[in-house]
């Protein structure tokens, strides 16, 4: 028997934070069968790396480092198109937000045997990003007429970039032993943040308008009012993290409020938190909420959630109306649930066909006999 040809697929829409996308990634080529398909990687983030950069090349993975759209558009431009046609990519998967870059698709026109995927991961556009907004607004025509696979994280993200265009939706998916639930990873992680006594709010998600950390900040000044132990452990980096982190001060919370980065420990510091809390304006699907299900942590989250999302009980929506007071009054009312022992639900995720593995399986498969095509 013939051995099978090696499966070829560039990755583009990687940052330098570790947030849904890149976990989205990640989860897929942790567990994807590598002997069969390999993932190189575009990277045009400037002087930092992508995420996981080191754990990529220990998987095998390329990672080509190119000249950022903004500092040089032509020599990003000619960079993009040399590394997709000459690479002998069978796909090129493209993760966006937006439309506003599509480089990774226009590059392929021509290309009989490279086919663009287009990944969708948001369902709008942030406020302030006028440009972003113009360009994606201009492409959407191109993408609705241009031959290749439309996949979407939800149902909404789906309709809104590509409005009167057929897609596939593919939830995002996690790995659910990793993230199911320890009494002794609890402790650990406790002590390791000196928070063995506190009540811990916790918050994991690019710092950006799209996250309302802002409102996050005003919902924890009104806990704090309530419950003097309350601590805040904030993960992730971003543009308004210096803003944040202004506020804070502004409101004397220095103490309370603990900025922890960019972490590749995210299950371990989710079993340390008591709630989540996510005031999201806007969201394509919300993967850190999908991981507290599993490490059986109760989440508070807006109504811009989408109810793909929501897995368990343990998911309360909030509207975004709502003041910052009322908020606080739906966590504080639960408190005594808050307090009973935890429940992991780590096994209802993998049964509702949310885990990585599962998704690796169907990706391999889809990358060897091909997708549907429109």
């Amino acid at each position: 028997m013939m051995k099978q040809e090696k499966i070829f697929v560039l990755q583009i829409g990687m940052t330098p934070n570790p947030g849904g996308v890149e976990s989205y990634i990640m989860n897929l080529y942790r567990k994807i069968d590598t002997e069969r398909v390999q993932f190189d990687f575009v990277d045009w983030c400037g002087e930092k790396d992508i995420a996981f950069s080191e754990e990529i090349k220990k998987l095998g993975g390329r990672i080509f480092k190119i000249p950022t759209r903004r500092d040089n558009y032509l020599a990003n431009k000619k960079a993009i198109y040399k590394i997709v046609r000459t690479g002998k990519y069978r796909y090129i998967y493209n993760n966006l937000n937006s439309l506003s870059n599509i480089l990774g698709i226009t590059a392929t026109y021509g290309m009989e045997n490279t086919v663009p995927i287009i990944h969708a991961h948001n369902d709008s556009i942030e406020k302030n990003l006028f440009v972003s907004k113009i360009l994606d607004t201009i492409h959407k025509p191109y993408v609705k007429h241009k031959k290749c696979v439309r996949l979407a994280c939800s149902q909404k993200a789906g309709e809104w970039m590509f409005p009167r265009s057929k897609f596939d939706v593919v939830a995002d998916s996690i790995d659910t032993m990793l993230f199911g639930y320890s009494d002794t990873i609890r402790e650990h992680y406790r002590k390791m943040l000196n928070i063995e006594n506190k009540f811990v709010v916790g918050n994991v998600a690019r710092f950006g308008p799209q996250k309302n950390h802002s409102f996050l900040i005003d919902v924890f000044q009104e806990i704090c009012a309530r419950k003097k132990d309350a601590v805040l452990l904030l993960v992730g980096t971003g543009s308004q993290e210096n803003l944040i982190k202004e506020k804070v001060s502004q409101y004397q919370l220095n103490d309370k409020v603990i900025f922890l980065g960019a972490r590749n420990d995210i299950a371990g510091l989710m079993q340390a938190m008591d709630v989540m809390v996510a005031p999201s304006i806007f969201e394509g699907f919300g993967m850190s909420v999908l991981e507290a299900q599993c490490a059986g942590l109760p989440c508070y989250v807006s109504d811009a959630f989408h109810d793909e999302v929501i897995q368990t009980p343990l998911v309360k929506k909030i509207s975004l109306i709502g003041t910052a007071l009322e908020w606080t009054n739906q966590i504080i009312n639960d408190f005594s649930l808050l307090r009973k022992p935890r429940v992991p639900y780590s096994s209802t995720i993998r049964e509702n066909g949310y885990d990585s593995q599962q998704a690796a399986d169907s990706l391999t498969d889809k990358f060897i006999n091909g997708f549907t095509c429109d």
